[in-house]
């Protein structure tokens, strides 16, 4: 195809006469494609697309930040972000799956970061074929047929609302889905991913870290060092951003006091902070007992996450839990001098 517009759309179509579609693209290529990104979604077509994430111009790169798939989080895209080469993968076989059940017919976008993990490499073991032809059956969408012989299509609902309260009825049931796809996928392959959400080193702690994407393995050694100095201080990945793990952050809310979520994203004149502390609020304000929420933004264009500022960002979180107030809401954490690079 001459371009993305053009190749997401000739992938719903694809998906919708029968094929079992895969696609991709990055920053502007993602930009350009949005148009076409609401059609799968309100179709009820389950296409699978990475979305690698690159930095938008002006300024724009090879390397990473969110905003380019962030951009997209309203379309009715269901949105997976991966730590690493295996978990990219292993999350693509798992779209399939997710996305073809019939109790979603949604599209998956698997995200995960450029050159970290686009462009180096990690080992990475491939599953046998015919376990993974076993693992997805063969594709057949029960609401749509092309074919002459069989043509039907699905009654879409000429309410927009409608249309939209269905798919939001659909990302519902895919929370549900994932978790049963994963731990199938683990109890056959021996890799799951917990899901939505996982806790790492979060036993008896009043705090935790937020983090999503390639730099949660960086956080993962920070985290093993506080702990060791015996702070009280643990680590949450976010892996499925849409559909938003709601009702997990809900129950958390009573277990930690204080939240710290690192955003690799701006939303220029948002009510303050990155994409991820903001849906999050939202999750968490009709509790009575809210923990505490700090938010900083880290890692922009691609630049390097580093051991200092995880390890800063922990403090500001536990210095938080101990004067009980948030003494700064929002840390643009990159601009700070924080020493030796590390």
């Amino acid at each position: 195809m001459e371009g993305e517009h053009t190749a997401m759309a000739a992938a719903a179509a694809a998906s919708a006469a029968g094929a079992r579609v895969f696609t991709a693209s990055a920053a502007q290529g993602i930009v350009y494609m949005e148009e076409a990104l609401w059609m799968p979604p309100g179709r009820r077509l389950p296409v699978v697309m990475c979305m690698v994430n690159r930095a938008i111009a002006p300024l724009g790169g090879l390397r990473p930040d969110h905003n380019d798939s962030l951009l997209q989080r309203d379309t009715g895209w269901i949105q997976l972000y991966c730590e690493n080469s295996q978990e990219v993968l292993d999350t693509v076989v798992q779209a399939y799956r997710i996305a073809e059940d019939r109790r979603i017919y949604l599209p998956v976008a698997v995200c995960y970061e450029g050159y970290f993990v686009s462009a180096t490499a990690i080992p990475t073991a491939a599953p046998d074929q015919g376990e993974v032809d076993d693992f997805l059956p063969p594709y057949k969408h029960e609401l749509y047929s092309l074919y002459p012989e069989d043509y039907h299509r699905p009654p879409f609902p000429m309410n927009i609302a409608k249309a939209r309260y269905e798919v939001q009825q659909a990302m519902e049931r895919a929370k549900g889905v994932i978790e049963e796809v994963d731990e199938e996928y683990a109890k056959r392959f021996g890799r799951g991913y917990d899901g939505l959400i996982e806790e790492y080193a979060c036993e008896d702690v009043e705090a935790v870290l937020i983090t999503m994407g390639s730099m949660t393995g960086t956080a993962r050694d920070v985290v093993d060092e506080l702990r060791g100095e015996g702070k009280p201080i643990g680590l949450v990945k976010l892996r499925g951003f849409r559909p938003f793990p709601t009702e997990e952050f809900r129950e958390m809310a009573m277990r930690y006091h204080v939240i710290g979520v690192v955003d690799r994203n701006t939303s220029f004149g948002s009510a303050g902070g990155g994409v991820v502390a903001m849906e999050l609020a939202r999750a968490l304000y009709p509790l009575d007992d809210r923990p505490l929420l700090l938010n900083f933004h880290v890692g922009l264009g691609g630049s390097d996450v580093t051991i200092n500022q995880i390890r800063y960002m922990a403090e500001r979180v536990l210095e938080a839990y101990e004067r009980g107030y948030v003494e700064k809401e929002v840390e643009w954490v990159e601009l700070l001098d924080l020493g030796e690079v590390m």
